[in-house]
């Protein structure tokens, strides 16, 4: 059972490390599109591995709508699957304070 709660917490650190990074990229990606709607002008660019390549205003808009969206959705099932976790530890915990009785 020591094990089986070892094995959940560590799981729920990786979820949560997961979860950080996405939302870091949501934001990368929230930051870009507000710049690209401040400023109307000028070429735009998307890396591409080491290069720059230039891109199509709306086509860089649609991308990276398109990015941020599947990074959503990611994020959700991140967090229902730490929802889970979380059930699954406090279950485990239950059963180990009722051991020590």
């Amino acid at each position: 059972m020591v094990m089986e709660m070892q094995q959940v917490q560590k799981q729920l650190q990786q979820v949560a490390t997961q979860k950080a990074e996405t939302e870091s990229e949501i934001g990368g990606i929230e930051r870009s599109l507000e710049e690209l709607e401040t400023d109307s002008g000028g070429q735009t660019y998307r890396s591409v591995g080491q290069i720059l390549v230039s891109r199509d205003r709306d086509q860089l808009e649609d991308d990276l709508e398109e990015k941020k969206d599947n990074l959503e959705m990611r994020e959700k099932t991140l967090d229902r699957k730490e929802e889970q976790l979380r059930e699954r530890l406090e279950e485990i915990q239950e059963q180990f304070s009722g051991m020590e009785r």
